[in-house]
């Protein structure tokens, strides 16, 4: 199964937000296996992130996509064999360290926004962009 590691500084969403991030984490086990993992500082980040992955880095200045060419995108990751590891950074971003070593800079928004929204967002896109590639309903 397609493997993807999602870390993030601080805490899981929590609150209403959790409800909807557990739903979309849910509904992800039918494509992938997710492992969300939490550090406590920015710092900690580099040391999380498996050396054997492609790693994206979600940052207000990287490269956006549709959701039907990140769907494309993440299908290519698929085919290749790629494990995918995602970081979200804390309220400072991502160290530039970190950011210098991704594959891949995405932007969720130009505009900036809470952490949780930021987690549930990009939960609710990567389920949108399987969806797109097993040709499921859910994207109109």
């Amino acid at each position: 199964m397609f493997k993807i590691a999602f870390i993030s500084v601080g805490s899981l969403p929590k609150g209403s937000f959790d409800l909807i991030g557990e739903e979309f984490a849910t509904r992800l086990k039918k494509f992938a296996e997710v492992d969300f993992k939490t550090v406590k500082t920015d710092d900690r980040l580099a040391e999380a992130v498996p050396k054997d992955s492609f790693l994206i880095v979600l940052e207000a200045t990287g490269k956006q996509f549709t959701s039907e060419a990140f769907a494309t995108k993440l299908q290519g990751w698929i085919d290749d064999g790629r494990k995918l590891t995602i970081v979200l950074g804390g309220p400072h971003g991502v160290p530039k360290e970190l950011k210098d070593d991704a594959d891949l800079l995405l932007s969720l928004s130009p505009m900036t926004t809470t952490h949780d929204l930021a987690h549930i967002f990009f939960l609710e896109q990567l389920y949108r962009a399987f969806t797109i590639t097993k040709g499921m309903t859910y994207h109109y």
